[in-house]
């Protein structure tokens, strides 16, 4: 063989090298790129659960504090009757004395 025909296989074998790492690194990345979808849906997923429960969670500081208010004014509503009642034993007492 010449220099020329071996300088030829060698190419043709290096070529054919490339081809194979080529094809390789193509498998490598559509996976790469699968699991970059994958991750997408489920950071989506994520997000949505996220979001669920950030809406529940400012749902029940909103009830917690109707709540409160609410037993803020049953409290004074309560006052406002002892209060009464306290002034009508009061109105019969300096009526039967």
């Amino acid at each position: 063989m010449t220099n020329e025909e071996l300088i030829l296989k060698k190419l043709e074998e290096m070529a054919s090298e490339i081809k194979e790492v080529r094809s390789e690194v193509y498998s490598e990345f559509r996976k790469v790129r699968e699991d970059s979808a994958e991750m997408k849906v489920n950071q989506a997923k994520l997000e949505g659960n996220l979001n669920t429960l950030v809406a529940k969670f400012e749902d029940y500081i909103a009830d917690v504090r109707e709540r409160k208010t609410d037993t803020n004014e049953r409290w004074k509503i309560a006052g406002i009757i002892a209060s009464g009642c306290l002034a009508l034993v009061s109105l019969f007492l300096s009526i039967f004395k």
